[in-house]
């Protein structure tokens, strides 16, 4: 799925491959593969320019929105290099790759703590926290119980875009309501995306993206209109719902 809204976003997008790689130093050599075999990910594609565009909505500096996009992309790249050890009935084999891996992922989860010490924005850890551990269940469900695609994708993916709209509101002093609002539309709209990479999901992903607009109407008075948040979800409904008229004015 190729969204083009994110070619608004060329240069934040562009300045965040620098705070990544300088995120991870002096260990970026090591990491650089791990990145390289994500290239089609569709995850790791999307996640940081859906990052920015929220944080930009919610009136964020063009800098923390960055930031946070590079955050993000920790979070998930430490969860895709922990998802690589294995168990015992998987054949995991105790060897310096299994040790590298558990180290790797850590250290980009301790780097993740860092960048919230440095941007003030700390007091999220909690947040991310229950993400962590959300995403973890989310494994378990996917290994052991057999999980659906659909279950399997709410659980594993699409608290990174729940919890970024999530934090974004926070971050910009809303109050509780108003940000489980948030949070909700950025379920809706990871749902469309994530289930939208399955051509038998396309009908569910639809009915994700016709919340995140009821959703995204209901909060839109007052906004700056043609922002990068409002082009991707008029993207999102072109590409499931076609001609279906988009209820943003």
């Amino acid at each position: 799925m190729n969204l083009l809204f994110t070619r608004d976003l060329k240069t934040e997008l562009a300045d965040l491959e620098q705070v990544f790689k300088h995120s991870l130093l002096p260990w970026w050599d090591n990491i650089d593969n791990y990145v390289k075999n994500l290239k089609n990910d569709l995850t790791w594609m999307i996640l940081p320019p859906v990052v920015m565009s929220i944080y930009q909505y919610t009136g964020h500096s063009r800098q923390l929105s960055i930031s946070m996009s590079s955050i993000f992309r920790n979070c998930y790249l430490a969860h895709r290099i922990h998802g690589l050890v294995k168990d015992d009935d998987e054949g995991q084999q105790y060897d310096q790759d299994l040790q590298f891996n558990i180290l790797l992922g850590d250290y980009i989860s301790g780097r993740v703590l860092k960048a919230l010490v440095e941007t003030k924005t700390d007091y999220l850890l909690n947040d991310f926290a229950q993400m962590i551990a959300e995403i973890n269940q989310g494994m378990v469900i996917k290994h052991k119980l057999n999980g659906s695609f659909n279950q399997i994708i709410e659980t594993t993916r699409v608290p990174f875009y729940a919890t970024a709209f999530l934090t974004a509101a926070k971050l910009a002093g809303y109050d509780t309501e108003c940000c489980q609002i948030y949070r909700q539309m950025g379920y809706h709209f990871g749902m469309a995306i994530e289930l939208g990479q399955d051509p038998i999901s396309q009908q569910q992903a639809q009915s994700h993206v016709h919340k995140c607009e009821h959703i995204f109407v209901k909060i839109h008075r007052g906004k700056s209109s043609n922002s990068s948040l409002e082009k991707a979800i008029r993207e999102l409904h072109s590409h499931f719902c076609g001609l279906e008229e988009f209820a943003v004015v």
